[in-house]
């Protein structure tokens, strides 16, 4: 194993563990976690620099080779430092009393500081997806990664699990101030963890389908106890995760991102994977219409979607009219919770906060602006449309289809929630996509 080599697995390695361990604690969701790990990132991005510089590893995959995406984020990064600027040209008055961290500057944004972590995120996501990609281009070495990180998924699953039964219903051996009874894992919430959880299953899904050299060099008997070992069994216990978590939207977009393999796999297997995709088809569709008139708590949480729907489209509309407030600037990256504070009417009570909108398009187009949301949106929907091109067109297409279920399922869910506003959730969907996509690019595999 040459000397490069070496370098790119050190690196696969710790950013697989820097994505697994990003959940601890509570998602990363408070601002010393997230800076630490962003720190964390920024220290294997200084390493790589230097074996760049040293010689000790090469760049795999440039980034003129997605120029586009790295544009039109580039674009949002810059956006957003404009937004720090003390400018004098676009702050409202009648913003300036709404957060604390507004000192009236004249910035666009009305919380600085509340930007500025927004904006290291992003950093920190951009450097993490880049950093992912030069480890992910070897295929062999993409393959074991993407299996780690989905066997890593499933100890999440094993650890939520035992913390809800096994020691009482704990928040890391902590006794939970909310969503008791849910299985929640090292996340505040049952929604964040089921979507870090349908990324597992999605994942596992695409592990059954897709083909491996080495298993098919392994004897009948191999193959299938290495399926059930390594596929099918954490597949379980993520799914037996999920459905602990009585999360709704996660039930449905792990669903549909593993719908979305099976479909693949009927045109792109042989034999009895494609059979066993359709059948999956099938048994989805009637699992479905049986469920639906079963009880449980996650049904009786289903009966309450009426009542959830009034306040979130009471917070949609309100969203919608500061969006219109100022369609092309927003109010600041971060700074959600200050501006809807200011517009927060009936029906939504006003000792409820709002620190998102539990819409993640409509959030950031008000707080970027539609011009700047339609930017960052786009830039991951290229890298994902190449994905699943590539999972319908190249021979292996197992992580690239799994890459593009996985960024389906957590668009979709962002339609209703806030997973994508967890770091955790962002960084290991960077992670899921860095894989697929280098994978998706017909590229040299020898160091």
């Amino acid at each position: 194993m040459s000397r490069r080599s070496k370098g790119h697995d050190y690196l696969g390695w710790a950013l697989v563990a820097t994505a697994l361990l990003a959940p601890l604690p509570m998602g990363g969701i408070r601002a010393f976690f997230y800076m630490l790990y962003a720190a964390v990132v920024a220290v294997i991005g200084l390493f790589y620099a230097v074996g760049l510089y040293r010689g000790h590893v090469r760049p795999r995959l440039p980034l003129s080779n997605f120029a586009i995406p790295v544009i039109l984020f580039g674009l949002v990064i810059i956006w957003m430092l404009v937004t720090l600027l003390p400018l004098d040209l676009a702050a409202a008055p009648e913003w300036a009393a709404l957060s604390p961290l507004s000192d009236g500057a004249g910035r666009i944004t009305i919380g600085p500081g509340a930007t500025f972590d927004m904006l290291m995120r992003y950093l920190t996501y951009a450097l993490f997806f880049v950093l992912a990609l030069q480890v992910a281009v070897e295929k062999r070495r993409a393959k074991i990664l993407f299996r780690a990180v989905y066997l890593g998924i499933a100890a999440h699953a094993l650890i939520a699990l035992a913390s809800l039964t096994f020691f009482g219903d704990v928040l890391l051996f902590l006794p939970k101030e909310a969503y008791q009874g849910d299985a929640t894992g090292v996340f505040v919430n049952r929604n964040s963890f089921a979507t870090f959880a349908a990324f597992g299953a999605i994942m596992g899904v695409a592990l059954i389908f897709g083909t491996d050299e080495e298993d098919v060099s392994r004897s009948g008997l191999s193959r299938i106890l290495v399926q059930l070992g390594f596929n099918v069994a954490p597949l379980a216990l993520i799914g037996l995760a999920l459905a602990f978590s009585h999360s709704r939207m996660g039930m449905f977009v792990a669903a549909l991102g593993a719908g979305l393999i099976a479909l693949i796999a009927v045109f792109r297997s042989t034999g009895a994977r494609r059979i066993l995709a359709g059948v999956m088809i099938v048994a989805g569709l009637v699992a479905g219409a049986v469920l639906a008139n079963t009880s449980g708590i996650l049904f009786e949480r289903m009966a309450t979607v009426d009542r959830d729907a009034d306040i979130r489209l009471a917070v949609y509309e309100q969203t919608l009219g500061l969006i219109a407030a100022r369609p092309l600037t927003g109010y600041g990256g971060g700074t959600y919770e200050d501006a809807f504070r200011a517009v927060k009417s009936d029906p939504i009570s006003p000792d409820v906060t709002f620190d998102a909108a539990h819409n993640l398009y409509l959030e950031l187009a008000a707080e970027l602006g539609i011009p700047a949301t339609m930017a960052v949106v786009l830039s991951v929907l290229l890298l994902a449309g190449t994905t699943a091109v590539a999972a319908v067109r190249r021979e292996d297409w197992m992580i690239p289809a799994a890459a593009a279920g996985v960024v389906l399922a957590g668009g979709v869910h962002s339609l209703v929630d806030f997973s994508l506003q967890i770091p955790a959730i962002v960084m290991m969907m960077m992670m899921i996509l860095a894989l697929g996509f280098a994978q998706s690019r017909p590229i040299q595999q020898g160091e």
